[in-house]
């Protein structure tokens, strides 16, 4: 679901449906291939997993915890080279002020690298379609 919040409701229309058209011609050009999923949190058990994760989907679950270390945590994911990495958080729990700015971290840096797996971030842990698609985008060019 596209959701454009400004206060001009027929510019915010145009942008959603423009949007869609855009993901939607993505995703005909690349469809998801199905993945292997691993879910972590935590450094020991990236470190549990250690080289298996190479080619995977690895999805993060932020808790406030662990926002603290997200920045490195993900960054050593990246580097044992799975497919992607998907951070999940709701934007409700944990509250906004503990995680937001080691989130926008993870994903900046992400930006930065794009030699890199992709990151994205996603409201549950379901593969996002949009990581699918970046993954796919990514084994083709």
């Amino acid at each position: 679901m596209i959701e454009v919040r400004i206060q001009n409701a027929d510019l915010a229309q145009r942008i959603e449906d423009a949007i869609g058209a855009s993901l939607d011609a993505a995703r005909a050009a690349y469809p998801p291939s199905p993945r292997r999923t691993v879910r972590l949190r935590t450094r020991r058990r990236l470190e549990q997993l250690g080289a298996s994760i190479e080619g995977r989907l690895v999805i993060v679950r932020v808790t406030a915890k662990n926002a603290r270390r997200l920045p490195a945590l993900v960054e050593d994911i990246r580097a044992s080279r799975p497919c992607g990495v998907q951070l999940v958080w709701d934007g409700v729990e944990p509250a906004r002020d503990l995680v937001e700015k080691d989130i926008f971290a993870v994903l900046e840096r992400a930006r930065s690298t794009p030699a890199g797996p992709p990151v994205v971030l996603a409201r549950t842990d379901a593969p996002a379609e949009a990581l699918l698609t970046l993954i796919s985008w990514k084994e083709r060019s």
